[in-house]
């Protein structure tokens, strides 16, 4: 969940594929001026461990509170 804004979706897959991951499904919802976005990512077709989950929520938190 993050403010919409132009280049977002864009700014997020690129975070996911710099960690070397793969989006597998994305559910993309707006409302009002919120994206609402769910995505299923692997890497190399199996689930995230949990380091690199966190890792990469890490790398999106960081990248969303850039553009605020």
């Amino acid at each position: 969940v993050a403010p919409d804004e132009l280049g977002l979706l864009y700014r997020i897959s690129r975070a996911i594929s710099e960690h070397g991951c793969e989006i597998d499904l994305v559910l993309i919802s707006t409302e009002g001026d919120t994206a609402i976005d769910v995505f299923h990512i692997t890497r190399r077709g199996a689930k995230l461990t949990p380091l690199m989950q966190q890792a990469l929520a890490a790398h999106l938190q960081q990248m969303l509170e850039e553009t605020e």
